[in-house]
């Protein structure tokens, strides 16, 4: 008897866990999908989506997941790069979605939740504005034909709320405010990437008048969609003005945590040096509150803390243009400007011609300009006759790639410029570039000492 009731038990709850399982299907039609061998599964995470699963797609593009819901709300299917696709997905324990995607686009398919054929025929309404206005590379839109579809697509927004009448009252909340959200980001997203033609503000539309309201967001739910921190930054520059500073746009935003989730956005990302990221973090700590964007925070300084000012450099050895090893660590007593570039770079080209002059206005001077190129092995010839052609001068150094000196400093784009002192300690790892007299003033008072 007894194991009859513990077999009927082991039953139940096997039952129950399958129930609160979710799955999510589909196919991507290989010859046209920029998804391509794999799929991502995606959690909304404080307005990013962050990638909880992966899979194969099968040889016919077929690809599922099945997992347990940490959360009723939105997820998202498709590629990690949002330019890729990515297709927003609503679930709640037990739900199921059939998705299909067809190049940047996906569709529900099948038999859907309610919840997601709402979704469905939003994504239908919207799909031809979200091409033009984000996967905007592949429709070649101007403003001419844009502004016109904003213009009929706001009006049919307008009765396509009226619609939203689930028995889901939380996705019914939620879908509504979507929907401001969205047009609001294609709308302005629209302005801020590349075009052929340029709208002046005469041209806009009159949606563009409606966008920036008093008290936008009263609550945090924009930061449980797709978009969600990206919108955020994009409202609170259009509000605010292109030429606004950061606390004239975070007066556009209402919460604590909408103003952090801008700051962390707009504000810290890309950041190359800890002092830089130190200075934003206690101008702005007042914003940075919740436990997430705390561990970020601690994430970030970790990763940046090497190249905090008055630490100790990490040493780099490279071959010079006769062969010959030369570290940084071998210029002690001087101080040395180090400039990372590489032959293909455009930017890095276009300092040359100042860095020539600051290298002349330096020269007999305590100092050592080093140039080293991340060219890859393959384009030493181009770097050897670059140096010639142009008539470089300084410590010409060959890095071959992206090695060491990218790691330890964390470089991901270049030009770099680095400034260490006498002792062989950083001065600062992301220095002015040598058009900016800013320069010149740091490497002259790092002479003095």
């Amino acid at each position: 008897m007894k194991g009859i009731i513990l077999s009927a038990s082991l039953l139940v709850s096997s039952l129950f866990a399958s129930a609160q399982m979710s799955q999510i299907s589909g196919t991507v039609k290989a010859e046209k999908a920029t998804i391509k061998e794999s799929i991502a599964l995606m959690k909304i995470e404080d307005g990013e989506p962050k990638v909880i699963a992966t899979t194969n797609l099968a040889e016919d593009g077929s690809f599922a997941f099945m997992f347990k819901p940490a959360y009723e709300g939105f997820y998202a299917v498709g590629s990690s790069d949002l330019l890729k696709g990515q297709f927003p997905v609503y679930l709640k324990p037990g739900d199921k979605a059939e998705v299909a995607f067809d190049n940047v686009n996906g569709e529900f398919t099948g038999v859907n939740t309610p919840e997601n054929t709402v979704l469905s025929n939003w994504a239908n309404l919207t799909r031809s504005l979200k091409r033009k206005s984000v996967y905007f590379m592949g429709s070649f839109s101007t403003y001419e034909d844009f502004f016109p579809e904003l213009t009929a697509v706001a009006a049919q927004t307008n009765v396509f709320r009226k619609t939203i009448k689930t028995k889901n009252t939380k996705f019914n909340d939620l879908m509504k405010k979507l929907t401001f959200y969205d047009m609001d980001f294609y709308a302005v997203n629209f302005l801020r990437t590349p075009r052929s033609k340029h709208p002046q503000k005469t041209d806009y539309p009159a949606y563009y008048n409606s966008i920036v309201e008093k008290n936008k967001f009263p609550d945090d739910d924009v930061l449980n969609t797709l978009y969600g921190s990206r919108y955020l930054g994009m409202y609170a520059e259009f509000a605010a003005g292109s030429r606004s500073d950061v606390n004239q746009r975070l007066a556009f935003l209402t919460t604590t945590r909408q103003k952090g989730e801008y700051i962390l956005y707009n504000e810290t990302r890309g950041i190359k040096s800890y002092d830089k990221y130190k200075a934003i973090v206690d101008q702005y700590d007042q914003y940075l509150q919740s436990p997430s964007q705390k561990k970020r925070l601690d994430e970030m300084s970790a990763a940046l803390y090497a190249t905090k000012s008055g630490g100790q450099a990490s040493d780099f050895e490279y071959p010079d243009k006769a062969g010959k090893l030369v570290s940084l660590s071998g210029q002690k007593g001087k101080v040395v400007l180090v400039d990372v570039w590489a032959t293909w770079c455009g930017p890095c080209k276009q300092q040359i011609p100042a860095l020539k002059q600051l290298e002349q206005e330096m020269h007999g001077k305590d100092i050592v300009i080093m140039s080293v190129s991340v060219d890859e092995d393959k384009d030493k010839e181009k770097w050897l006759k670059m140096i010639k052609d142009e008539n470089l001068g300084g410590v010409q150094l060959f890095a071959s790639g992206w090695s060491k000196i990218a790691k330890d400093y964390k470089i991901t784009g270049i030009p770099r410029f680095m400034v260490f002192d006498k002792k062989g300690n950083i001065v600062t790892v992301d220095a002015p570039r040598p058009t900016d007299s800013k320069l010149k003033e740091l490497l002259e008072a790092e002479l003095k000492k």
